[in-house]
């Protein structure tokens, strides 16, 4: 076991010791006092008189003065567990643009700056829809879109809508004018592309804001923080007053401030182990944890709350991985809860310890280090049941891809004359029947292919169509690992690489090692790692250097959400370098709210341009499997 504290705990101890002090010599006050106000014959006897009681009262009433103001300037304070059972945000294509709509909190240059954002947005996915329908004659949206001027039909009045008046009226009417102006432009957007017309609906997901935990150490809770004023307001009037009552309620509140005050501080001397069902589950399946706590010290922990860390990058999905109980010395408490990833390799973190002391009055936060397991991997190895369609550019060793070359084969290719050495079995003999000279048949000759992977792994394409949804890469991970066990199992040579600042390449080459370290590296690597990267980079940069890896003869399986024109720039010149390419693109749009349907227009838009480029897509929609989306695309090639 092994805690953490901050420093923040000599400080406590350090206050703790003079506010027990002070709170002896306050209660002695007070028994003072009460002593003196129902035997005025002692006070007679000494040299102080009721003068300096009713002093003595001021002076109490002064004290209780400032402890009413401190109280205003505090608040019953307890620890902040870490939050383990949220999953990390992740990014909605579209929700920026909908945030931008929304936000009353802009300044006027602000606003203007996000005005000609909006604008020019709308502007281009108008232009690359006219573009389409039209060939790219001008350049020029349909004017129906827009109407005559389009400053004029999105933000005009629009500053009149920031009011008190202005945002009233936008309650009443769902949404500002700027908004609805907007979503209408966007229907009118979407009824182009798709032919029918979309309803639009303006809804901004709420921002959530990640608390912090607390920091390692001990602290004061303040729980009895109204005692003090309250037991010193209590003895100051009754002193003045001659009043024994509120001398003796005084005296109990401020007995009671003593004992919380004088209460031991905790301790947080426990031992956590931690048990995982199985540490290699498949995708998406559920993993039960096991935590125990088991109090090492001496003492009774009356108020012990204990929290897993789960890892980042998954979710619980039963049970709760938190857990309050009380333990005797010697006594083990035990709880548990499940969670589940999609894929990688992924760390517990320390567990937080929160123990009170029985009054309550004092807490100490504690990270221990748990005993037993502490990561999981989930294992990416699958075996698709259906084939991975691929280009007719191949290696010279033989396989399962059918090109055009003639020689020997399954279907037929061609027919030339004879040459000696031939084999008899390919000589055309119905024609030698025939009295015509000697031909030999030519066949279709299957050869093998040699495949690179490429994954988008950059921060731009860890996006999902909801929060709670698999992200893109998370997706596109899985799909490389199906794609490499079919492509092996068919004697292809398979390469990977990612497409991040974070590097990774593997050459390509065939086997049962080669591919465990494939499989290896898409869960462990961490260019795939489930937390998107902390920063952005050129793809450009990355793209010379997998140009020069890449054999001559080899195919890229290209895996991406196609969410910015970068990737499609980058997947237009691997093709351009001679590299037959198919891209297998994880959908991550979906809602209705004028965002989101922009950036489903957009990704269709990429989509095509790729198509153009001749470069064939799997567009890979969250509710089917990868295996149907691959039998559609393989029927619209054949």
């Amino acid at each position: 076991m092994t805690a953490t504290d901050g420093s923040t705990g000599e400080t406590e101890l350090n206050a703790l010791g003079v506010g027990r002090a002070l709170g002896v010599l306050g209660l002695l006050a007070v028994l003072g006092g009460l002593v003196t106000i129902l035997q005025p014959s002692l006070a007679s006897d000494t040299a102080f008189g009721y003068g300096f009681v009713t002093l003595l009262g001021v002076v109490i009433l002064a004290a209780s003065l400032r402890y009413w103001v401190g109280l205003a300037l505090t608040t019953v304070e307890s620890a902040t567990p870490p939050s383990v059972e949220e999953r990390r945000e992740i990014s909605i294509p579209g929700v920026a643009f909908d945030r931008t709509l929304a936000d009353h909190r802009l300044t006027a240059v602000s606003r203007l700056r996000a005005r000609r954002d909006v604008l020019d947005r709308l502007r281009s996915v108008a232009a690359r829809i006219h573009e389409r329908d039209h060939g790219g004659s001008d350049g020029q949206p349909d004017a129906d879109v827009f109407g005559e001027d389009a400053e004029t039909v999105l933000f005009d009045d629009a500053d009149r809508e920031q009011g008190l008046t202005g945002r009233l009226a936008a309650v009443r009417a769902k949404g500002t004018p700027l908004q609805r102006r907007v979503s209408d432009v966007v229907a009118e957007l979407a009824r182009q592309y798709d032919g029918e017309r979309v309803s639009v609906e303006f809804d901004v997901p709420e921002r959530t804001t990640a608390t912090r935990p607390s920091a390692p150490g001990l602290r004061a809770t303040n729980r009895f923080r109204l005692l003090k004023p309250m037991a010193l307001s209590a003895v100051g009037v009754g002193v003045v007053f001659g009043s024994a009552a509120l001398l003796l309620v005084g005296a109990l509140f401020g007995g009671v401030a003593v004992y919380a005050a004088a209460d031991s501080p905790p301790t947080a001397a426990v031992r956590v182990t931690r048990s995982v069902e199985t540490d290699q589950p498949a995708p998406g399946e559920s993993v039960r944890v096991t935590v125990s706590i088991e109090n090492t010290g001496d003492r009774l922990l009356p108020d012990l709350t204990v929290i897993d860390r789960v890892p980042e990058g998954c979710s619980v999905t039963a049970g709760s991985p938190r857990h309050g109980t009380s333990l005797r010395a010697g006594a083990t408490a035990t709880f548990g809860y499940e969670l589940e990833a999609v894929r990688g390799h992924h760390e517990f973190g320390d567990a937080a310890v929160i123990v009170r002391n029985l009054s309550g009055s004092f807490e100490r936060v504690a990270d221990v280090s748990a005993d037993g397991d502490a990561s999981i991997t989930y294992d990416v190895t699958a075996v698709t049941d259906h084939s991975i369609p691929l280009r007719k550019q191949t290696s010279r060793s033989v396989g399962r891809v059918v090109t055009d070359v003639g020689g020997s084969g399954i279907e037929l290719h061609s027919v030339r004359e004879y040459r000696t050495g031939d084999p008899l079995n390919r000589i055309d003999w119905n024609r030698a029947a025939a009295g015509e000279d000697l031909a030999t048949l030519q066949f279709r000759e299957e050869r093998s292919a040699t495949v690179v992977l490429l994954v988008d792994a950059r921060v731009e394409a860890y996006v999902a169509p909801e929060a709670d949804a698999p992200s893109a890469v998370d997706r596109s991970v899985l799909a490389a690992a199906e794609s490499a066990s079919a492509l092996l199992a068919a004697d292809d040579q398979v390469g990977l690489a990612a497409l991040s600042p974070r590097t990774c390449w593997i050459a390509p080459s065939s086997g049962h090692a080669h591919r465990t370290r494939i499989h290896e590296q898409l869960a462990n690597a961490e260019a795939f790692d489930p937390r998107p990267p902390d920063r952005s980079f050129k793809p450009a940069i990355r793209l010379q250097s997998i140009r020069k890896r890449l054999p001559s003869a080899a195919q890229l399986l290209v895996f991406s959400p196609v969410c910015d024109d970068e990737v499609v720039d980058v997947v237009r010149r691997l093709g351009a370098s001679g590299h037959a390419t198919t891209v297998i693109s994880p959908n991550a749009t979906g809602g209705r709210t004028p965002g989101r349907t922009l950036a489903r227009i957009e990704r269709s838009l990429r989509l095509s341009r790729l198509r153009e480029a001749g470069v064939r897509v799997v567009d890979w929609d969250a509710e089917e499997s990868l295996a149907l989306s691959l039998d559609k695309a393989g029927r619209r090639w054949s």
